[in-house]
Formats: structure tokens, sequence, C-alpha cells
């Protein structure tokens, strides 16, 4: 009796401990009012934005807010530098025109400052920035970030653990004379292609000092000027000013083709100055092999280095066979040489003996 009721006493626990509702996922999550600016400034002007950043989680969050330049690399990955001090002085990047303004509450991380919100907090974050006097006209892009973090132990100045960020973009254009242009190279497509894949590697560059905003389509034609197979690479892509963005890949074309084929690169885009669309055309020449013409070409080669060699083998033994029915008349005539010697002195002393048998009958005789 004893052991049920434990029995009873552990299945009600259970069932107590089932009924009682298990603590709510806390939820970090923070929004911006705007994630993309942008502002035409003249060289040592001045501009400025606000944004509004909000804590739309459940629990209380803490912020970092800094700005940092973007880089496009060549394979248009996007990178993010802080300004950094040179000696006693910040280095002139776009970033360290820009200037934060903070509630006075804030507090800071090193030199990062970093707001306290609780859920459903607004934050207005103004911002100024200032071209250096003497900045060259044309496109810089900068992103202000705000990155939720926590103390690594919960007490200021210990690590910091990072939870996820947002940024806002800004796209500021230094005034002045606007130069616009956009190459495509190296552009590099085989000679040959075996099949009907071809590869191809591009690279787009912005040699201009404004942003471009960009359309580009790679497509294979064939002898007869008509288009096999087609791939749009960029739809709406933005090319930094002085980057490049690299492209690399593959056209399959529907048919087993033959002969010289035609890789097209034509990328469109609209200058700042004109309504209608700006084209930028690129083209190779590539020559398809069907797969067949390589096996029978394969198949050709090694049947002519077969024949070859058994030709060769073949004047091998005929000279083989030469050479020795010229070692066999050699050695006959030698013996046929060797026999007529013979019998010529056979004769010759045949001839003394009847000389001497006759010598000696007239001796005889006398």
């Amino acid at each position: 009796m004893t052991r049920l009721m434990r029995v009873a006493a552990i299945l009600a626990v259970a069932v107590l401990l089932a009924a009682v509702p298990g603590a709510a996922h806390a939820e970090r999550t923070i929004a911006l009012s705007s994630g993309t600016f942008a502002f035409t400034v003249d060289a040592g002007g001045k501009g400025e934005g606000e944004v509004v950043v909000g804590n739309d989680g459940d629990e209380p969050i803490k912020v970092l807010v800094y700005v940092t330049d973007v880089a496009v690399s060549s394979a248009g990955e996007q990178t993010y530098t802080t300004p950094q001090r040179e000696g006693s002085s910040l280095m002139s990047t776009p970033a360290s025109w820009f200037r934060i303004y903070m509630p006075a509450d804030s507090k800071s991380v090193g030199n990062t400052p970093y707001l306290e919100m609780e859920p459903g907090e607004r934050i207005p974050i103004k911002f100024e920035f200032t071209p250096p006097p003497g900045t060259a006209p044309g496109d810089h892009n900068v992103i202000i970030f705000f990155e939720m973090f926590e103390f690594a132990n919960e007490a200021e100045g210990s690590a910091a653990v990072i939870s996820g960020r947002l940024g806002s973009r800004i796209a500021l254009r230094v005034s002045g004379t606007i130069a616009e242009k956009l190459t495509i190279r190296p552009f590099e497509v085989p000679r040959l292609a075996i099949g009907r894949t071809v590869p191809y590697q591009f690279t787009l560059n912005n040699e201009g000092n404004i942003n471009e905003t960009v359309l580009t389509m790679v497509s294979l034609m064939g002898s007869s000027e008509t288009t096999l197979t087609a791939s749009q690479v960029a739809t709406e892509t933005t090319v930094f000013a002085g980057a490049g963005q690299q492209f690399t890949g593959d056209l399959t074309s529907p048919e087993a083709g033959f002969g010289p084929h035609t890789v097209w690169v034509n990328t469109i885009y609209t200058p700042s100055d004109a309504v209608t669309p700006t084209e930028v055309i690129e083209q190779r020449t590539v020559w398809l092999i069907p797969l067949w013409a390589v096996v029978l070409v394969g198949f050709l080669v090694a049947y002519s280095a077969l024949y070859f060699i058994w030709q060769a083998a073949r004047r091998r033994r005929v000279h083989r066979k030469a050479a020795a029915a010229r070692r066999r008349s050699h050695r006959e005539r030698d013996l046929e040489a060797e026999e007529r010697r013979r019998r010529r002195e056979e004769r010759a002393a045949q001839a003394a003996q009847e000389m001497s048998a006759t010598g000696r009958n007239e001796a005889e005789r006398l």
C-alpha cells in the first residue's frame, strides 16, 4: 500500500508540472525607420539625416551604433571597415566624415557608443556628415550599423557577445563633374570547347566616379547569328564607383554545334544625364567541337598511329629478311668460290701427279 501511495504521489507531481506553462521564449529584435539614404552635397558642405531605431522584442537590449566604409571585392562581396587612426588623426575615409549624435544617457564600449533600450522603445539617432574641401566628385558609400550585444558575464567592460545587426546604407554623392564609364575586361572564353558547354569569365568594371545600376546578359550565338542560349547574370545590380565585379559561369547550347560560335556580354545601364539606356557590348569567338568528332579524330589518330607502327614493323621485317638473304648469298658465293679453289687445287695436284708419273716413265724407258 505504501508503494502504491508513492507511485500515485509521483504521478500527481508529474501532472502538476506538465500543467504549469513554460517560460515564453524571449525575442530580441530591432527595427530601423529607413534602410537607405541618398544625399548630394558639395565638398566642404554639410548634410544630415535621422534614423529611428526601435526595440521590437520583448526584453531589454543593448545596441552598438557605428559607421563603416563599404568596399566591394572583384567577386562582388562587400566588406565593411571602420575608420582607423593614423597617428593622432583619423584617416580621411567617407565614414570618418560622419558624426553620430547619441542620447545623453548612452554609454560606450571602448570608443563605440551603445543604447540601452526597453521593449517597444523608439530612439531617434541623428547624424551629420561633412566631406572635406577638395574631396573628389562622385559617389561614396557608408553604412550606419545598429548591432545588438550583451556583455559576456553581465558586467560592463567584459567581453561583448554579438547577437545580430541591421544597417542603414548611405549613398553620398559629392557634387562636381560626373564621369560614367563601364568596361568589360578581362573577358575570357576558351578557343575550343568540346561538347555543348562553353565556360566564360569576365569582369564588369565601373571606371567612372558614381555608382551604376546594371543589367547584364551573357548569350551564345551560332554561326547563323541565332541565339542558342542566354543567361541574365545581373539584374538591378549596383557596381560601385571605382570597383569591379567578376562573373563566372557556363553556357550550354541546346544542340550539338560544330564550328565557330560567339559569346556575347551585353550590359545595360542608364547614365545620370540620360533617359535612354546605354549598352556596353563585348564578344569572343569559340569553336565548338562535338564529342563524336573528338571520338572520330581520336580513332583516326589511333588507327593512323597503329598503321604507321605496323608499316614500320613490316619494313623492319623486310629489311631483316633482305639482310639475311644477302648474308646467305654472300656465304653461298664464298662457299662456291671455296669449292672452285678446292677443285682447282685438286686438278693442279692431279696434274702434278700425272706429270711426275710421266717423268718417271720416261726415265725408266731411257
